[in-house]
């Protein structure tokens, strides 16, 4: 069972990395047989969707960018579980995350194949209250089309997801303790909802 976590910062190894990284952390703990990965958007070249049709009957997609190099890892039937990570610009996700959200139309097109994975999401602000809410709640949204089961960050905290700040100058993200803890409760939740569908099976 493998837990992919998807970084959707147009930085690589950053604050938004670093948070996901902490939430796999988590979930590899719940259960020795998880295993986890993360795609890095950074460094790739994602274009916007352009409606054009082509896959609905196909993985395939007429785009020639580094999307469909992805295709194959998305798809794997053994993940059980998707985390998706982003900052948040101007109080939603980053460019680089919606274009490769509406890109993945053509899991929901060709058999549902998202379906019933267990989806968690991750924001990182700059400040405390900039918009991390507002962008967990579009994120979401976008994999409940999946027919995803989506999670929140579990006891004690309990709420959209995890919600971090990144002060560079204090710390960076990890020095939000507040925020790592819903990071890494997050990780569990989705690792633990995870396994409970698969054993029911």
């Amino acid at each position: 069972m493998k837990i992919l976590g998807i970084c959707c910062s147009p930085r690589k190894g950053q604050s938004s990395f670093k948070a996901l990284e902490r939430c796999l952390v988590a979930a590899g703990k719940v259960d020795g047989s998880i295993e986890t990965e993360i795609i890095e958007l950074a460094g790739l070249a994602v274009a916007p969707c352009n409606a054009c049709g082509f896959c609905k009957n196909t993985l395939d997609c007429p785009i020639n960018d580094d999307f469909n190099k992805l295709i194959p890892t998305l798809a794997d039937a053994d993940i059980a579980g998707m985390i998706v990570a982003t900052p948040v610009y101007f109080g939603s996700m980053t460019a680089q995350c919606k274009a490769f959200i509406d890109r993945c139309v053509m899991f929901r097109r060709n058999s549902w194949l998202f379906r019933d994975r267990i989806g968690g999401v991750v924001a990182v602000g700059g400040v405390r209250n900039g918009g991390q809410e507002l962008t967990l709640d579009a994120v979401r949204a976008a994999l409940l089309c999946h027919d995803m089961i989506c999670v929140s960050d579990g006891k004690p905290t309990a709420h959209f997801g995890a919600a971090l700040q990144n002060t560079p100058d204090k710390g960076g993200v990890e020095a939000d303790s507040v925020g790592m803890e819903t990071a890494e409760n997050l990780g569990r939740r989705v690792a633990e909802v995870a396994m409970r569908l698969r054993n029911a099976d």
